[in-house]
């Protein structure tokens, strides 16, 4: 379930670091290629393929805009467009979580047209309330083996964007772009907990699995907590950081369900602790319960702490 399911057939389409920058600059109105270039510290050939990849994948539509000589550009599909809740779960972590967020470029939701509060949450049966750890729980589906036909997996490290840019991309980045970090992300949702345990369920060597470990801690995501003291032997738990990452992966798992699974055919669903029902988490409002269509919302500069005090002091 770890390696077939709609998660891990999204990371295969969209899980590479620099697939995500290029997604996220899309975003935020990046359209042709001298934006990307400007925006990222990018090879031209590096963009090229990206883009091209990206355009075969079904995520962004290549239309001319200049005949002579002739130019185009890059424009989300609907497919591409539907990874918006992907991306708000990624930029929220950031911004409460990691420690190379910047608080002078944090954001909120508002309403597009009456700036009132949106508060985005991956919710499931109760349309106010976030799904969290415990609620759901993965099962085989109805065809648990049957997967979409898979890329070539990327096993390679995101140093070289990092290196590239100057600076450290963004640590959600960081960890979803990464091939190996995300199956060892996958399996301790699926309460894979011990390296003996690492190594029997994923196709990883000890070396690899080591390094990925060792970096999980290191970002506060995992923690080490030695469970037999002769000889000593630890197990790996998430911390209170890397539970905070479930709402990205609810949102992973919602697009590779829509898009790279046949209705009714998912190899893993998602069922209710409480009810026994099937869930497919949606992108919601937590103060009025409706879904959150990217066209009805806009982003603008998060409060500062003495706004969000006058705020709470005014509804006391």
């Amino acid at each position: 379930m770890i390696q077939n399911n709609p998660v891990s057939h999204a990371m295969d389409v969209v899980g590479e670091a620099w697939t995500m920058l290029i997604l996220r600059e899309a975003f935020r109105g990046a359209r042709r290629f001298d934006d990307w270039l400007e925006r990222l510290a990018i090879a031209r050939s590096v963009l090229a393929r990206r883009l091209k990849t990206l355009t075969d994948a079904g995520l962004l539509i290549r239309k001319p805009y200049q005949q002579r000589p002739a130019r185009y550009e890059y424009v989300l599909t609907a497919m591409g467009r539907d990874l918006y809740g992907v991306a708000i779960m990624l930029i929220f972590w950031e911004q409460e979580w990691s420690p190379r967020a910047d608080p002078a470029r944090a954001i909120r939701l508002v309403t597009r047209e009456g700036a009132d509060p949106v508060e985005p949450v991956m919710a499931g049966e109760n349309p106010q309330a976030a799904i969290v750890p415990g609620d759901v729980m993965p099962q085989p589906g109805p065809v648990p083996t049957r997967a979409p036909a898979l890329k070539e997996m990327r096993r390679r490290r995101v140093q070289p964007a990092m290196r590239a840019s100057g600076k450290p991309i963004e640590l959600g980045i960081e960890l979803f772009g990464d091939y190996w970090t995300n199956l060892v992300l996958a399996a301790c949702f699926y309460r894979i907990r011990r390296y003996d345990e690492f190594i029997r369920t994923l196709d990883i060597s000890t070396s690899v699995l080591a390094d990925r470990l060792d970096g999980l801690v290191s970002h506060g995501i995992l923690a080490r907590k030695r469970y037999q003291e002769r000889p000593e032997r630890f197990e790996y738990v998430l911390t209170e950081r890397g539970l905070a990452l479930y709402p990205t992966v609810l949102a992973f798992f919602a697009w590779g369900a829509r898009w790279l699974c046949e209705p009714g055919k998912l190899p893993v669903e998602l069922v209710s602790e409480s009810t026994g029902k099937t869930v497919i988490p949606v992108l919601r409002n937590a103060v009025t319960g409706a879904e959150i269509d990217p066209r009805s919302v806009r982003p603008v500069p998060a409060l500062s702490s003495s706004e969000r005090a006058a705020i709470s002091a005014g509804q006391q």
